[in-house]
């Protein structure tokens, strides 16, 4: 594990893939344990109350919902904080809302253990209140490149 590093956030406006550039899976009948648990969860609209009233509550209080769930399957507490933040998932990363806040308010530091990345943001607002997350991504491709960019009152990161 090594220690945390600080990431250059760039003011310029970023290059964002198009979906069409993901790559579909396209094998047949062959499914794997996370695309079946996908799958549960989409196809289980009635839960949808139940869970986002327990997750607000969770969120109010400053717990990530569901460890258990979020250790096993990282892209879904990836999906809580980015809901929790106002913003979105993109094919190649994300972006978040940070109207009010400057370049200077914002710090961004990384971590790398294993084939995961901890990516630490954090957050300071003009009377010195500040919000600071951890949110974990897969860097276990071989052309993983971890960037960050303020633009237009928008913090992207990809990878």
């Amino acid at each position: 594990m090594s220690d945390w590093e600080l990431v250059d956030i760039l003011a310029t406006r970023p290059v964002i893939s198009n979906e069409n550039d993901v790559e579909v899976n396209n094998d047949g009948l062959a499914a794997n344990v996370e695309s079946l648990h996908d799958e549960f969860w989409r196809d289980a609209p009635h839960l949808t109350e139940v869970e986002n009233r327990h997750v607000q509550v969770l969120v109010s209080a400053g717990m990530i919902p569901e460890e258990h769930i979020a250790a096993t399957e990282p892209s879904r507490k990836l999906n809580w904080l980015i809901e929790e933040l106002n913003g979105r998932v993109d094919p190649d990363g994300l972006s978040i809302p940070v109207k009010g806040l400057d370049i200077e308010d914002i710090t961004i530091h990384k971590m790398t253990k294993d084939d995961e990345t901890v990516i630490k943001l954090n957050f300071i607002e003009k009377d010195g209140q500040e919000l600071q997350r951890e949110l974990t991504i897969d860097s276990n491709s071989e052309d993983f490149n971890f960037q960050a960019n303020f633009y237009n009152n928008r913090l992207y990161l990809r990878w």
